[in-house]
């Protein structure tokens, strides 16, 4: 049954002033922590612009033009 086993090269554990250091430690310059854009608002009323309908015909459209039908 050994044969089934792979062997594991975990890392070996950290020590707490280790783990301290990481989440503690001095702050870098190298990560520049960016704004994600504001999501684009729905549109009130009105119908939706992509429906089930328009989705399938755009599709049936793109497999005919790749099967040269």
């Amino acid at each position: 049954m050994a044969l089934l086993r792979r062997s594991r090269n975990d890392p070996p554990p950290l020590e707490e002033a280790d783990v301290y250091e990481r989440s503690y430690g001095e702050r870098s310059d190298d990560v520049t922590v960016m704004r994600a854009p504001d999501p684009v608002p729905e549109p009130v009323g009105g119908e939706p612009k992509l429906t089930d309908r328009k989705i399938r015909d755009a599709f049936r459209t793109r497999l005919d033009r790749r099967d040269g039908t």
